[in-house]
């Protein structure tokens, strides 16, 4: 059996709800058993955690010295793709939200927004409708 084990430091994550409004006795004439109670607590934990997924945006900068994918020929504006950096030992599937081309001199660079950006108004709104 795997041993559970709770993330710490910048990994872990916290949220607190408020569910005072769900009570075991809000209905006295049927008031809910603990396994029932403790089933509807982690259902509005289930359905707020729901709402707050962490978002994730960033920044990466593609040398053209070696390109091994190109801009334009092996992927687009709003194709997912995979970003690794090895320093930090991440990889991600990601969406590239927007792309910059600088020139200096001799040299070329690319820079890509990765990422889902924030959500607006409009997305919570519909979140929350169920839509």
């Amino acid at each position: 059996m795997a041993e559970k084990v709770s993330p710490t430091g910048l990994q872990r994550r916290e949220i607190w709800i408020d569910a005072r409004d769900l009570q075991s006795d809000s209905d006295p004439d049927n008031p809910l058993t603990p396994e029932e109670y403790i089933a509807v607590l982690n259902a509005r934990g289930k359905q707020k955690l729901a709402e707050c997924q962490l978002v994730q945006s960033f920044s990466v900068q593609v040398r053209e010295l070696d390109p091994t994918y190109a801009y334009g020929v092996d992927y687009q504006l709003g194709d997912t793709i995979t970003a690794t950096d090895e320093n930090l030992g991440v990889s991600v599937n990601a969406v590239v939200q927007g792309v910059q081309r600088s020139v200096s001199g001799t040299e070329e660079g690319l820079t890509l927004t990765l990422g889902y950006g924030q959500p607006t108004l409009h997305d919570i709104l519909r979140r929350k409708a169920g839509k």
